[in-house]
């Protein structure tokens, strides 16, 4: 009998791990962990479900004898996973397109001002919000250091990663006060931090807007200015990719 794999991490199929179709048939193309009542249970693209693959290079090595690191183990699932069906369709989209999916992905971001004497400060923030692959929402208290850099300089650095790709943006911020909006982006998490509400005068957004994209996703790179023509893109490995 020959042996099959899920088409979709590459696991080796049985009976017992097959994953199910919308009227609870068992699919015979995928396993329970990537395919259950007839949708994928990852929105992963192939670079991402390589990533999260890897962590289970001991269990791996366990099951099927071998000795692999996470990077061989990486290495050959890049030959072996675009010969899967799930990874054989073509993704159409523009690599812009993409990243704005990755954005959606992603729950958190780094924020970087620059301070007063020049220097770089990166913060992971929560994202409330965000819009194309450029336009991210975070809040913050009023009498924050970033809130205070920004009133000084209010170019930024941002950047949202997700199971390996990437995207990095240098842009603008811009300080949000006025009532209304505040009160349209209010979440009830919030009072943990602003105890007076969507009136709480330490409460303030920050919205950015990226002019400028370094993308790196699913083993697609590109320099992009986002209100230009100017599009640089490259196929690069991850060793590659260090020089860059």
């Amino acid at each position: 009998m020959v042996q099959k794999f899920c088409q979709s991490c590459g696991m080796p199929l049985n009976n017992s791990n097959k994953g199910t179709n919308a009227d609870g048939n068992p699919n015979e193309d995928y396993c329970i962990y990537c395919y259950k009542e007839g949708k994928f249970t990852q929105d992963f693209n192939m670079s991402q479900m390589i990533e999260f693959c890897t962590q289970f290079t001991d269990q791996i090595n366990k099951e099927a004898g071998w000795n692999l690191t996470p990077q061989q183990a990486k290495e050959q699932m890049r030959q072996f996973f675009p010969t899967l069906k799930r990874w054989r369709q073509k993704d159409e989209r523009s690599l812009t397109e993409k990243a704005a999916h990755l954005l959606s992905q992603c729950k958190e971001v780094t924020l970087a001002s620059v301070n007063a004497d020049g220097f770089p400060r990166p913060v992971p923030l929560d994202k409330i919000y965000s819009a194309g692959c450029n336009e991210v929402w975070v809040v913050t208290a009023r009498g924050s250091e970033k809130v205070a850099d920004f009133n000084l300089n209010p170019k930024a650095g941002l950047s949202y990663s997700f199971y390996g790709d990437s995207v990095a943006l240098r842009g603008t911020v811009e300080i949000i006060t006025d009532d209304e909006t505040r009160k349209q982006m209010w979440q009830e998490y919030f009072i943990n931090y602003f105890p007076g509400g969507p009136a709480d005068p330490n409460y303030v957004l920050i919205r950015f807007i990226g002019t400028e994209a370094t993308i790196w996703i699913n083993g697609e790179f590109a320099h992009v200015n986002l209100f230009g023509s100017d599009q640089v893109y490259r196929q690069l490995s991850d060793h590659a990719r260090l020089f860059v």
